[in-house]
C-alpha cells in the first residue's frame, strides 16, 4: 500500500512554481480566517496539494518527506472521526495527498483495527521500524499510537538522504519536540523520562540531565541559546517556533533556491496554528 496518491508530472520548471509561490505568500491569510479548526486544516491541505500538483518529480522528491509529516495530522484526525463523522473525514481528505487505498481504510466501513493495521503497513513501505503500531495502539491508544507514529517518522527521516534544507527543519523540529517534553515533564511533575526523538542538535545527555535536576531553567537557558530570544518558562515552544521561522526566512533570502518553497509552506502551516487558536 502506497502513502501518496499518484499524481502526473506536469514538468513545470522549477523557476515557475517559485514565481507562483512569491505571488501567493499574501493570499492565504484571507481564506482561513473565521473557520472551524477542520476547515482551516483542510484550507492548509489543498494550498499544500496545489503546490505538490506545480512541482516536477525532482521537487517532489525533495518535498516529499515534508509534506508526508503535515499528513500524519490528517490522519490523526480522520482516525478519531472514524467513530462516526464520515462527512467530516470525507471533507477533510478531498485535498489530502494520502492514496486511495489510505483514503477508503480513513473513510470506509473498515473497524478502528484494520484502519490502524492499514497505516502501519502502508509506513512499513518506507521501513521496517513502523512495525508493531497495532501493538502500540491497543496498549496506549490514540495517543501512544499518534507519538509513536511521529517519533519513528522523525527518526527514520532524520536518517534519510535529504535536501540539506529540509534535514535542517527537521533538525529544528525534533529539538523544538525533544525539549518541550522535557519542559512538560517537569511542569506537570511526571516522573518517568521523557521519550526523546534522535536526530536532534541538543545531545539527549544534556536533556536528561536537565530533567533529573527538574531544571526550568535550564530549558530556559537552553531556549535562549538556540533562538537569541530572551525566553521565560511561558514562552519556550513560541521561542521555539519563531527560531524555526527565522530560519526558513534566511533560506528563502536566494529568490532562486527551494527555501523560497519551504518558507511559504511553513508560513502557511504557522497560519493555520494562528487561526485555530483564536478559533
Amino acid at each position: 500500500m502506497e502513502i501518496f496518491e499518484r499524481i502526473e508530472d506536469r514538468g513545470y520548471p522549477t523557476d515557475y512554481l517559485l514565481s507562483r509561490v512569491r505571488s501567493r505568500r499574501v493570499l492565504y491569510k484571507n481564506f482561513i480566517a473565521g473557520e472551524s479548526p477542520v476547515e482551516i486544516w483542510r484550507h492548509l491541505l489543498k494550498e499544500y496539494r496545489w503546490i505538490y500538483i506545480q512541482m516536477n518529480g525532482a521537487l517532489r522528491n525533495i518535498f516529499r518527506r515534508f509534506f508526508i509529516y503535515f499528513e500524519l495530522r490528517t490522519i490523526f484526525i480522520c482516525l478519531r472521526y472514524k467513530k462516526g463523522e464520515y462527512e467530516k473525514i470525507e471533507e477533510l481528505l478531498r485535498f489530502s495527498l494520502l492514496s486511495d487505498d489510505i483514503k477508503e481504510l480513513l473513510m470506509g466501513d473498515s473497524d478502528i483495527m484494520t484502519a490502524i493495521g492499514g497505516v502501519e503497513g502502508a509506513f512499513l513501505s518506507i521501513s521496517d521500524r513502523f512495525g508493531g503500531l497495532k501493538e502500540i495502539f491497543m496498549k496506549d491508544g490514540f495517543r501512544g499510537f499518534e507519538q509513536e507514529l511521529t517519533d519513528v517518522y522523525f527518526e527514520n527521516t532524520i536518517d534519510s538522504k535529504l535536501h540539506h534544507a529540509i534535514k535542517d527543519f527537521f533538525t529544528y523540529v525534533i529539538d523544538s519536540r525533544n525539549i518541550i517534553a522535557v519542559y512538560k515533564h517537569i511542569r506537570w511533575q511526571m516522573h518517568d523520562y521523557p521519550s526523546f526523538i534522535n536526530g536532534g542538535s541538543v545531545k539527549e545527555a544534556r536533556l536528561r540531565r536537565i530533567f533529573e535536576r527538574q531544571d526550568i531553567s535550564g530549558i530556559t537557558t537552553l531556549v535562549q541559546k538556540l533562538t537569541g530570544i530572551i525566553t521565560d518558562a511561558g514562552n519556550i515552544e513560541n521561542s521555539l517556533l519563531k527560531r524555526t521561522t527565522r530560519f526558513l526566512r534566511e533560506t528563502a533570502r536566494d529568490p532562486l533556491c527551494i527555501g523560497v518553497i519551504l518558507d511559504h509552506l511553513w508560513r502557511c502551516h504557522m497560519e493555520t496554528i494562528e487561526a485555530e487558536l483564536i478559533h
